[in-house]
């Protein structure tokens, strides 16, 4: 039985835009797919943009990419933590 573990969320806005970029990367490298019906986090990644300096630009982004982001960056750390729980069983 795996445990819950608490989600590595970001504390700064450089910690914020690394979550987008990774997610962002991981979409170029497919990495990311989405069920069907799910096409309100699409709608909400593609909202996001970036300003003029190559920073994000905070107000576009909702609550859906926020969370598809922070998500996405804890991804590796879940299956680390699965993997190494069925290591110990």
């Amino acid at each position: 039985m795996s445990k819950m573990t608490d989600m590595k969320t970001p504390r700064n806005r450089l910690e914020f835009e690394r979550n987008f970029n990774l997610l962002k990367e991981q979409g170029y490298q497919g990495k990311m797919h989405f069920m069907q019906g799910t096409s309100h986090v699409i709608d909400s990644l593609n909202k996001v943009k970036m300003l003029p300096n190559g920073r994000i630009d905070l107000l576009t982004i909702n609550e859906s990419a926020r969370l598809q982001a922070n998500m996405m960056n804890n991804f590796p750390n879940m299956i680390d933590a699965s993997s190494s729980e069925e290591e110990t069983e």
